[in-house]
């Protein structure tokens, strides 16, 4: 309880800082509405009733009516107020500002939480329950407020005129209280069972209407009929939980609905006030009336009261991760030395990194790489070479060892200043649902003459030709078609060049292409080799490659296998060793001999 209590009031505290007038303005609609009812349906009906059973003057009860009225007339003003425009405020800029904090935490999460599945599922949830927490937090606050401030008027109306009809509502509550507790957690035992059943059958129902499977369940029947009975089988499985739980959760939402509010109030306390009016003449038949309304008001909202607590539970669990993922401290920290003077050296040293499983990835790596070299980072899939690139741009830390620029630990340096020194297109590239302009400056544009020209120098330089693709907007044409009717959906290879128009476009000292013609076709791949040996003249790059065509003019190759450089050397040298560049080569060889002959 003290652990749900502190993640309602953090979010409490959130709203507060945020919006503080709408949030008050909800509190108040809340105990608004729950006072004007309780005056409505209790002293003013009460007060009616009583008029008219005593002959009361009808000018007393025509006024009080008015009064009514009146107070009726400012309720429904509050009313409409709040549900029709203070409500749609709230939400969105709570959603708005919660959201926005999300996303900047966001953006200084290291590289390493993606590879921890329970912060990353933590990441996800955060993102995509902002919204939906916000609300229920709303929800589940006001209508708290509002049966609360009911069984409190309540409480205070039965203590004052019937204290038997007092506690015969308060044991109706505690009747309500334990049943709902246990009815929910009964109800929470179930899901829990029947989560992992209801997550495959959930993947079995996406496969028929997915795109993606759409081809392979035509092409091959069995599977769908596979598919069809392993969804069958889940759908049973789900019956027999249901069954499992059914009569207990139907003997406990007996007890939490029947039994403490309709038995309590018509079997025990309905002939109670009938013996109280008609042989003992201790009531009037209109406080008769008004009590017994009374109690079964604060039975039902003191049932109703209870019934907020498993949702403020349930949303306290969404909070708890919101706050945890906001609470997060990055691992890549700033080291706060400012980068000074151009690109020399960077060197590796005895640089060691395994991932959150302590798997190591990297062993005993030392290279240097020196201003204007060409340097070629090859081997099969798997050997390490684009965790390496990732060190390098200090996306990871090193488990052991130091990456030294111009002989500085990049872990004293300025973050932002040290990955300004490199221009990266890395295998798994993004392109943005924007311009093809705002995909290669990523950036707030200029618009202006020259950043045109520079873009489209860009594009060209990386092998993307504007006039043959006939774009309709040329470099302001809007990439995918999921926003705008006019949008394009680039091929594998045209991606690929835009994403290497990026990195030309900002002009780095260092350059670090990780399989850069992987989505070509052969003759763009060495049209694009040829490009890149031309602007790369005066820069210094770094070749990531399985591909060993690319990478043979370079000045070292850094042969990698498991995580470990196994050889080092140029083309011809490494070729006269015979070990596994040579290996390797002769594979790739071989399998372009074949590929010409069947041409």
């Amino acid at each position: 309880m003290k652990k749900q209590l502190s993640q309602q009031l953090w979010l409490l505290g959130f709203c507060i800082r945020t919006s503080p007038k709408l949030l008050f303005f909800n509190m108040f609609a809340a105990v608004e509405q729950s006072v004007f009812v309780f005056f409505e349906y209790t002293i003013w009906i009460g007060y009616n009733l009583n008029a008219a059973e005593n002959g009361a003057p009808f000018s007393r009860v025509a006024l009080l009516t008015l009064g009514v009225f009146a107070l009726y007339a400012v309720h429904q003003l509050v009313d409409s107020v709040y549900f029709h425009w203070s409500f749609d405020r709230i939400k969105p800029v709570l959603s708005f500002k919660l959201r926005r904090e999300i996303y900047q935490k966001a953006r200084t999460m290291d590289l390493s939480c993606y590879d921890d599945p329970e912060f990353y599922n933590e990441f996800v949830l955060s993102t995509t329950q902002a919204d939906q927490c916000i609300e229920r937090f709303m929800d589940e606050g006001r209508g708290f407020l509002s049966d609360l401030t009911t069984a409190v008027l309540y409480f205070s109306y039965l203590l004052a005129m019937d204290k038997a009809g007092l506690l015969l509502a308060m044991t109706g509550c505690t009747i309500s209280l334990f049943s709902t507790r246990a009815y929910y957690r009964l109800q929470e035992k179930m899901k829990l069972e029947k989560l992992p059943t209801e997550r495959e059958r959930d993947y079995q129902r996406r496969v028929f209407y997915l795109h993606d499977y759409a081809k392979e369940l035509r092409l091959h029947p069995e599977m769908k009929e596979r598919l069809l009975a392993d969804f069958d089988t889940n759908n049973e499985k789900l019956n027999i939980i249901n069954r499992k739980y059914g009569i207990r959760l139907w003997v406990l939402g007996l007890l939490r609905t029947y039994i403490s509010k309709h038995l309590m109030l018509y079997a025990l306390y309905l002939p109670y006030l009938l013996y109280q009016a008609m042989v003992k003449q201790s009531i009037s038949l209109s406080a008769l009336v008004v009590l017994l309304a009374a109690v079964r008001r604060m039975i039902g909202r003191s049932s109703e009261l209870v019934e907020h607590f498993p949702g403020f539970a349930y949303n306290g669990a969404f909070i708890e991760k919101i706050r945890r993922f906001l609470a997060y401290e990055p691992k890549i920290t700033n080291g706060g030395k400012e980068v000074t003077g151009g690109f020399e050296t960077l060197a590796l040293s005895h640089v060691y990194f395994s991932y959150q499983d302590k798997t190591e990835i990297l062993h005993d790596i030392n290279l240097e790489i020196k201003k204007g070299q060409k340097i070629a980072l090859v081997g099969y899939n798997g050997a390490g070479k684009t965790t390496l690139v990732k060190l390098l741009m200090r996306l990871y830390d090193p488990s052991g060892g130091a990456i030294l620029l111009n002989g500085e630990d990049i872990r004293t340096l300025k973050l932002s200043d040290y990955r300004e020194q490199i221009g990266a297109v890395f295998q798994d590239f993004k392109l943005y649902a924007a311009s093809l302009r705002e995909n290669v400056v990523m950036d707030l544009c200029t618009m202006d003459k020259r950043e045109t020209f520079e873009v489209e120098k860009a594009l060209s330089r990386a092998g993307f030709d504007l006039s043959e693709r006939k774009l309709k907007y040329q470099i302001e044409t809007p990439l995918t078609t999921e926003f705008e009717k006019d949008g394009v959906n680039l091929s594998g290879g045209e991606s690929q060049k835009a994403a290497i128009a990026r990195t030309l476009y900002r002009n780095h000292d260092l350059i670090i292409m990780d399989e850069p013609s992987s989505a070509l076709d052969p003759a763009s791949e060495y049209q694009l080799n040829q490009e890149l040996r031309r602007i790369a003249q005066d820069k210094t790059v770094i070749f990531i490659s399985h591909r060993l065509a690319a990478a043979r003019d370079a000045d070292c190759i850094y042969m990698m296998k498991k995580g470990r450089i196994v050889e080092q050397g140029t083309h011809h040298e490494l070729l006269k060793l015979r070990g596994e560049y040579c290996k390797m080569w002769e594979l790739q060889a071989q399998a372009y001999q074949s590929d010409a002959s069947l041409a």
